[in-house]
């Protein structure tokens, strides 16, 4: 027997909505909501994320987002030292590691945060915002190896 998409009722044929819920939906698509509680429910819940939303992330995209971004990490700390020291040395595993730290903990953070209910943790918005952050701490570590004296240059 079909049940109702909104309250989970049964219903009595085919029908996918019960009568007091397609009313509920009518009265709100003939009358949209102010602009400001658009904007807050986008914002508790950019993504749409629901219980029942299901993993779209396959095996090729998290292994992508994770060496991509472990590369990424370990690139920011050999740049951010300016170049000066070897790839395997202790002093880019030590930076890369760090960043590697820094980023995981934002990423994990921003997942809770845009991809929200009950604080579950959605792994596809983890893993991305993994990616992006730490393409954010290479580009930026990129920066301070390429122009260090130009950098210090504008600070004095």
């Amino acid at each position: 027997m079909p049940r109702c998409l909104d309250c989970r009722r049964e219903l009595p044929s085919f029908e996918t909505l019960c009568s007091k819920c397609f009313e509920a939906r009518y009265s709100e698509a003939s009358h949209p909501p102010p602009l400001l509680r658009s904007f807050g429910r986008y914002v508790s819940n950019p993504f749409g994320v629901t219980h029942d939303s299901k993993p779209t992330m396959r095996l090729p995209g998290f292994v992508f987002c994770c060496c991509g971004g472990v590369l990424l990490c370990w690139y920011g700390g050999f740049a951010e030292l300016g170049y000066k020291y070897a790839l395997f040395s202790n002093a880019v595993l030590s930076a890369a590691l760090l960043i590697l730290a820094k980023s995981w903990c934002l990423s994990l953070g921003l997942s809770l945060f845009l991809a929200r209910k009950n604080l579950s943790l959605y792994w596809e918005v983890a893993l991305g915002g993994f990616l992006a952050i730490s393409f954010c701490y290479a580009r930026w570590a990129w920066h301070v190896g390429v122009f260090p004296s130009w950098l210090q240059g504008h600070a004095h």
